[in-house]
């Protein structure tokens, strides 16, 4: 083992996310920095997603949205198409047909979730994605510090804790 200096905003960022997902600091800094380590979906699947190289191979916002959708989708078929179900009437975020995404807003920039039937709207903002990302999750029953952290990997982490806290409402 090793000592390194970090700064103390830095350590405590660090701690924040290794215990939102259950894991160390140490096996955080691995993940990101690529080096191999033994079984990291234990502590959270879908935070051991987020941490892979696949997920950080993705360079656009917009692509690691529906890299997390489609995970979700896989994994939770049956409750992520009751979810979709239950949508109210109006602007949809998802829909099976792609006439009913492209009948909902004209200039929807829609694209089909990999893997599924599903396609999104994808001219949304960024805090609109981690508010409807934050809704998904919850309904299939993830914990608070994980979608917390999921929706922080598209970006802007302080808004990320607003749109949890406001989906919960």
């Amino acid at each position: 083992m090793k000592t390194i200096e970090v700064s103390d905003e830095a350590y405590a960022t660090l701690q924040k996310l290794a215990g939102g997902i259950h894991r160390t600091p140490d096996e955080v800094l691995n993940s990101l920095l690529h080096v191999p380590a033994g079984s990291p979906e234990a502590a959270d699947p879908l935070a051991a997603f987020v941490l892979g190289v696949d997920f950080r191979t993705k360079f656009t916002a917009a692509d690691r949205y529906l890299a997390i959708l489609g995970w979700v989708a896989s994994r939770h078929p049956a409750d992520f198409g009751e979810f979709i179900r239950s949508l109210p009437g109006g602007r949809h975020y998802l829909s099976l047909p792609p006439e009913e995404v492209l009948a909902t807003c004209r200039r929807n920039q829609a694209r089909q979730i990999d893997g599924t039937q599903f396609w999104a709207i994808m001219n949304l903002d960024a805090a609109a994605h981690r508010h409807f990302l934050a809704q998904v999750l919850e309904f299939l029953g993830y914990r608070a510090e994980v979608i917390e952290f999921v929706c922080g990997s598209l970006g802007s982490p302080g808004a990320t804790r607003r749109v949890v806290s406001s989906a919960a409402a």
